[in-house]
Parts: structure tokens; C-alpha cells; sequence
């Protein structure tokens, strides 16, 4: 899936991140607590990770990743260090 407004599907922020997540769930046809039950957090979760909350929890996006059936790849940038 590739989110026209992410250059490239990169994901930069959390905003990007949110954008990702609402579409995918959007192309799915699923509602917010659809989502939110298949992939075992609350809706108020779901909701504030789509509109970019940096202070999200990494195991419960992990959880949303998976269950909307995405995927999540790390790469390098390349900058030395």
C-alpha cells in the first residue's frame, strides 16, 4: 500500500504514521472499533495514533501493524557515524 501523501511510503513521523494506519484501515472498509477489536487495543488508541500522538506505545502499534496486515521494514540510511 502506498499512501500518496508519504513520499515514497517512508514513515518520518508519527503524523506519517497515522496516515498510513487510517488509510490502510479505510481501504480494509474497517471503522475505527472494528479495528480497534481485531487488533486488541481501544479505540481511543487507534484514534490518537491516526491523528500522529507521539506518545503512543510501540507494542500496541506493533499490535495494529500486524493485525491490519501490515508490515514494518527497518533500512539503513546510510549516514555514517
Amino acid at each position: 500500500m502506498e499512501n500518496k501523501k508519504i513520499p515514497n511510503g517512508r514513515i518520518l513521523s508519527t503524523k506519517d504514521m497515522g496516515k498510513a494506519i487510517r488509510a490502510k484501515r479505510k481501504a480494509d472498509g474497517l471503522t475505527q472499533f472494528d479495528a480497534a477489536a481485531l487488533c486488541g487495543v481501544g479505540t481511543r488508541f487507534l484514534g490518537e495514533l491516526e491523528r500522529g500522538k507521539e506518545t503512543a506505545q510501540i507494542g500496541k502499534i506493533l499490535r495494529i501493524i500486524h493485525g491490519l496486515g501490515l508490515a514494518l521494514h527497518m533500512t539503513s540510511k546510510g549516514i555514517p557515524r
